[in-house]
């Protein structure tokens, strides 16, 4: 069937009607334009009716096509028209793209792009400690800010503050290395160019080890205090204490790991990859007997409020330590409220947390003259390197053991051979 084309009042503007779509009550309408170019006739399709286009709009884009030729510019048909305006709008949208870009903040990008992709590769403790470490350090600095601001001088800012708050060195490299990964990832999708600004800050490279270890009446009373507020607690601190547990390690203990006929607790060492045993004390003992209640030998000993295994030493052992007074300075000071409270100790090193109790159970060891080797063992220490730490306790063993030489020389008569001159026999 032929193509019917009708005229319009408009020059150079003509329409054709759909066979069965509507517009409304009349039938759809494709307007085209027709006009010279090059010496050649040419005619395009403008659009349709329900596109929004008219005879009206149809001429207004001849006259500007036509104009255009004359001239001698750009564009000079409907499909150059709308290839211009393609590209403006790519530009438009380019352009409005680069500024949200650049006015996108870390914790934007945290949540919308870094989580998502990292909850998916990445442990899920190793998720829980980086997202504790944002929601406490690094989203209050930076986490308004847009990416491309964030520099060198900030992170300086960030560390020193972790710092003078008592975080440990290891703790402050953890929050620049999350925050170099979030910038390595904004990176791959143009948000931010070059190195994460954290590879210019200088890292601390302060000694953490543990010099705090308790007293056997702190550990006493902070024993009694935990009772009071929470078994869970008590029984923890008590494990790590007496056999020199880490908190992750106790955490993993299900009952098919304790042996108490032979009374050996079988550790899964998630720090080191390894196994190792501990010795189950008199103390440790009777707890494993309280708690026992018929459980099965795949039941966590220690399980959260979910049934699922722990991830964190409950705050309420902080709050004991605090209450206590163990990290207090002895001085005091007034607070913004007015009162006198008690100046907290700044290192770290000396402030009692849940793995003092591990390093209490090392240096009690060595203070009874335990050897370094054995200690190490206990402790599942990699080198002897790390329980060296504990020899300074020891100088009553190590003389001990040097003056075991002393006198051996003259414990028993010598048998002396007498010496007879040879003489020449003639």
């Amino acid at each position: 069937m032929a193509v019917i084309w009708i005229k319009t009042k408009f020059l150079g503007v003509r329409y054709r009607e759909h066979a069965e779509r509507k517009h409304g009550i009349k039938p759809d309408r494709c307007f085209s334009i027709r006009y010279k170019l090059d010496g050649k006739d040419k005619e395009e399709v403008a659009g349709w009716t329900s596109e929004g286009m008219s005879a009206e709009k149809a001429f207004k884009m001849l006259s500007t096509i036509r104009d255009n030729i004359r001239l001698g510019i750009e564009p000079r048909s409907i499909a150059a028209m709308r290839q211009a305006n393609t590209q403006q709008a790519e530009e438009t949208e380019k352009a409005r793209r680069l500024k949200e870009r650049e006015q996108m903040t870390f914790s934007e990008f945290w949540h919308s792009e870094y989580l998502p992709a990292a909850e998916a590769t990445k442990k899920p403790t190793t998720m829980e400690s980086e997202r504790w470490l944002y929601s406490k350090w690094i989203a209050p600095a930076l986490g308004d800010i847009p990416l491309p601001k964030i520099d060198a001088a900030k992170l300086e800012a960030l560390a020193l503050h972790a710092q003078k708050s008592g975080k440990s060195a290891a703790t402050i490299r953890y929050i620049l290395a999350i925050v170099s990964q979030v910038w390595s990832k904004a990176a791959s999708r143009d948000l931010v160019q070059g190195d994460s600004p954290s590879r210019r800050v200088k890292k601390p490279r302060q000694d953490n080890r543990r010099m705090r270890f308790l007293t056997a009446e702190e550990a006493q009373d902070l024993l009694q205090n935990l009772k009071l507020r929470s078994m869970d607690i008590h029984d923890s601190a008590l494990l790590s204490l007496f056999c020199g547990l880490r908190a992750g390690e106790i955490h993993a203990l299900k009952w098919g790991d304790i042996d108490q006929q032979n009374g050996i607790i079988h550790i899964r060492d998630p720090k080191n990859k390894t196994d190792r045993h501990a010795f189950i004390t008199q103390e440790a003992k009777e707890m494993f007997e309280r708690r026992y209640t018929t459980q099965a030998k795949n039941e966590l000993i220690f399980p959260a409020a979910n049934g699922k295994q722990r991830r964190w030493v409950s705050d309420t052992f902080a709050r004991t330590v605090d209450e206590m007074g163990l990290n207090d300075t002895g001085e005091s000071t007034i607070n913004e409220a007015g009162e006198n409270a008690p100046v907290k100790i700044a290192d770290a090193r000396q402030r009692v947390v849940f793995h003092t109790l591990r390093h209490t159970f090392a240096s009690w060891l060595v203070q009874d003259g335990t050897p370094l080797y054995t200690v190490a063992e206990l402790m599942g220490h990699n080198s002897l390197e790390m329980t060296r730490r504990y020899s300074h306790l020891a100088p009553d063993s190590l003389r001990k053991a040097a003056m075991v030489l002393q006198g051996k020389l003259q414990k028993k008569p010598a048998n002396i051979i007498p010496f007879q001159k040879n003489t020449a026999t003639s």
